[in-house]
C-alpha cells in the first residue's frame, strides 16, 4: 500500500454546470457561483473553462487552502480559484 502527503492528492474542488434556475439550492449546498466560467492560474497563465450557453457554473472547495475571487478576464467574469495548482504570485 501507498502513502501520500496529506491533501497532495484528490479532488480540490467540485463543480456543476446547471440550469440558472438551480442557483439556490447549488448555494443552499455551499457552493458559490460563477458568472462565466472559472480560471485557475498556473505558471505559464490563467486556464480559464466556461458552462455551455444558457448554463452557469457553481464551485465549491474540497479543501482548506482553496480561495476564490470573481474578477474580470479576457473571457469574461470568472471566479479565480488560488489554491488548486502552483500558480503566478497576485
Amino acid at each position: 500500500m501507498g502513502s501520500h502527503e496529506k491533501g497532495r492528492f484528490g479532488a480540490a474542488i467540485l463543480y456543476v454546470t446547471h440550469e440558472p434556475e438551480l442557483t439556490d439550492y447549488y448555494a443552499g449546498l455551499g457552493f458559490t457561483l460563477s458568472p462565466d466560467g472559472i480560471g485557475i492560474p498556473t505558471p505559464l497563465g490563467l486556464i480559464c473553462h466556461g458552462p455551455l450557453e444558457g448554463f452557469r457554473f457553481s464551485v465549491k472547495p474540497l479543501r482548506t487552502g482553496i480561495q476564490m475571487e470573481s474578477m474580470p478576464t479576457p473571457h469574461g467574469r470568472h471566479l479565480i480559484i488560488r489554491g488548486i495548482l502552483p500558480g503566478p504570485a497576485r
